[in-house]
């Protein structure tokens, strides 16, 4: 075991370059209040939330989720999704490394228990300092060009950014600033390539498709030298697909050990008794796609954002279902973001390992010149087609299939949200409205009401909304939720290690 230790398109065609995506799409989740916090606040929680406006960690979660959105728009591509999952790993290990300090029992992830503060220090005031000043010391890390926002973020918490330099080291800020740029130093190196330019570009040599590219107006057979294997795609206006940040396959984790124990089984190859069922299942569900499962497709496409931003939702609905305390969320939300952050680079490991491809190319090449039913684009419903132009409802990622990330970020969110309180209850309820769809406009002609009973309920439809998208295959959902969940049940033994101030490593 190892833990973060220093060492030497358009939205209507149908490929996605990261191009960010406009949605309207509302939903708001909802969810009783019940259910005391497991530990006793340092201070009240009417106390707290009169005196200070709400959690800080809840607050910085937003801002770090807002930070992603506003990062994609000014640049106008989505936030890859490895990107979102070291992004909000990094913010929330930040806050918790600082947090420890003021903890009786828990260890840093960096420097254990050096940074450990007196009993009288130990405040509510304290922590909240602490986590604030790491929290944006990590954003303006991460998104320099942001720095403002974050620095108005910290005087509306009645803080000044000035103190960030030349902070105190036994201050709260200064604290944070010794605990945030230890972990820095680490993720600097970690083989992200964040400090690129632009950040996280591949570097020479991280992947090399082995398939041409393929106009999505213009299938050539001839072209897809290997059916089985991602191919980039070609949209109308000539852009062409790059794998998006394949170096993170290689990146180091911010807790696992080996990535390769997280390998699933290969995928079938084309050709295959499985895969042909794969592509006919896939032919199937596409033509007959419900108002309902298109909206929730589109719904969970999550722009902007990145998929690893999904079960922060969930997350903050439990803080406050339960009451959480400020100390509560900083653990839930450390063991939630390690999962995330490190399901990025399995995930990422998968994909590029296996490098296997898309519905949108294998299908094409398995049906051209044959006549299948499929849905033949916005407003015109299942016909008859070539299968050589059978098109999915959603727009296809620049990356390779196996498995797939919406249902491995959510499953590794939804396990360990069920490990932390317990229980897979959740409780949360949604509504998609009628009219809001940005891929066929005037649908759905209702409102689609969501209810997820549990976590894992969430994540299933989640990665099922993968599949009435068309852009993944069964066995892409079902061993990423298996990858997910084992994770996240690895991260969680070692985080309650450090907790309780146990860690060998610590």
């Amino acid at each position: 075991m190892k833990f973060l230790r220093p060492r030497p398109t358009p939205l209507r065609q149908w490929a996605v370059f990261g191009t960010l995506t406009a949605m309207t799409l509302a939903t708001a989740v909802t969810g009783p209040a019940s259910a005391a916090s497991h530990d006793t606040p340092a201070t009240p929680v009417a106390a707290r939330t009169a005196t200070d406006g709400g959690n800080v960690v809840l607050q910085w979660n937003a801002r770090t989720v807002a930070a992603m959105k506003a990062n994609a728009k000014a640049t106008g591509h989505n936030t890859p999704p490895p990107v979102g999952g070291r992004t909000l790993g990094i913010v929330h290990n930040a806050i918790y490394d600082a947090w420890a300090a003021y903890d009786h029992h828990a260890v840093g992830t960096q420097l254990g228990g050096d940074l450990r503060r007196p009993q009288a220090e130990r405040t509510y005031a304290n922590k909240r300092e602490a986590i604030s000043f790491a929290a944006h010391r990590a954003l303006s890390d991460l998104f320099p060009a942001q720095r403002a926002t974050f620095d108005e973020k910290l005087r509306s918490l009645g803080y000044d950014p000035a103190e960030v330099e030349g902070a105190a080291g036994d201050s709260p800020a200064g604290i944070a600033v010794t605990a945030t740029d230890a972990l820095l130093k680490v993720r600097h190196e970690d083989g992200s390539n964040q400090l690129g330019t632009p950040p996280y570009a591949p570097p020479p040599g991280s992947y090399t498709p082995v398939n041409a590219p393929q106009d999505v107006n213009d299938f050539d057979k001839d072209k897809l030298v290997a059916p089985d294997r991602w191919a980039p795609l070609t949209t109308a206006d000539g852009k062409t697909q790059s794998f998006i940040t394949p170096q993170f396959a290689d990146a180091e984790p911010f807790l696992i050990d080996d990535t390769a124990t997280y390998l699933p089984p290969a995928p079938p190859k084309y050709g295959t008794p499985e895969a042909d069922a794969a592509i006919e299942k896939q032919i199937e569900r596409n033509a007959h796609l419900t108002e309902r499962q298109k909206a929730i497709a589109e719904h969970w496409q999550w722009p902007g954002e990145s998929s690893s931003a999904i079960p922060q939702v969930w997350a903050r609905h439990v803080s406050e279902r339960d009451r959480h305390s400020l100390d509560r969320d900083v653990k839930m939300f450390f063991a939630l973001n390690i999962a995330e952050a490190d399901e990025a680079v399995v995930d990422w490991n998968t994909k590029r390992h296996y490098d296997y491809g898309r519905p949108i190319t294998m299908i094409r090449y398995a049906k051209s010149g044959q006549d299948i039913k499929g849905w033949a684009g916005p407003g015109k419903g299942t016909r008859t087609i070539d299968g050589s132009t059978w098109r999915p409802y959603l727009n296809t990622p620049s990356f390779a299939a196996y498995g797939s990330g919406h249902t491995g970020f959510t499953s590794a969110g939804a396990e360990m949200l069920k490990l932390f309180t317990g229980s897979d209850e959740y409780g949360g309820k949604g509504v998609i409205k009628a009219g809001s769809s940005t891929i066929e406009p005037g649908m759905p002609t209702n409102d689609v009401q969501l209810e997820w009973p549990t976590f894992s309920a969430a994540a299933e439809e989640v990665g099922h909304s993968r599949l009435w998208g068309g852009v993944h295959w069964e066995f892409d959902h079902t061993e990423a939720d298996a990858q997910g969940r084992k994770l996240a049940r690895d991260v969680w033994s070692e985080a309650k290690q450090y907790f309780d101030g146990t860690h060998p490593d610590a």
